[in-house]
């Protein structure tokens, strides 16, 4: 049987890792147990894939997949929630999809003592923050626009 080990009885054993990298790479990944932040952030970009790639015709199977496959906690609840908020505002033609996954975590995720936990409640939290958020700015524009008015009107009459 050819070993490389036979020609080099000398070298150390770590050693032949520099001919293989490869396999030092496999082991190091399954050795070293990922953090919770690690397992957060893998899991949310798990969940942003899942949602790119929803549509009418696999709409069933990603939704199993996103009741099924993670374990929510509120931060990642919480997490979904911004994703498909932001997903349904900003990508009108996929509304009707993301309403019918709503309706579902509002189903899911309908815990009436935990905010935290209660899908519907979090969305809605949401919504009125980005709606106070833009009727804040509307006012403002408002203000400015009425300021300037009234400054062309001083300056007019002078």
């Amino acid at each position: 049987m050819l070993s490389l080990r036979a020609d080099n009885k000398q070298r150390p054993v770590n050693m032949a890792l520099l001919d293989f990298p490869h396999k030092k790479r496999k082991t190091q990944f399954r050795q070293a147990p990922m953090s919770e932040i690690d397992k957060f952030n893998r899991n949310v970009g798990q969940i942003r894939i899942l949602l790119n790639k929803l549509s009418e015709g696999n709409f069933e199977v990603i939704q199993e997949k996103l009741l099924k496959d993670f374990e929510y906690t509120p931060s990642l609840l919480y997490e979904l929630m911004k994703i498909i908020f932001m997903k349904s505002t900003t990508e009108q033609s996929f509304m009707e999809i993301y309403v019918k996954l709503c309706v579902t975590l509002f189903k899911k995720f309908n815990d009436k003592e935990n905010v935290e936990m209660n899908f519907r409640k979090l969305l809605l939290t949401r919504c009125e923050k980005q709606f106070y958020k833009m009727l804040k700015v509307e006012q403002e524009d408002r203000k400015s626009r009425r300021t300037s008015l009234d400054e062309g009107a001083t300056a007019e009459s002078q």
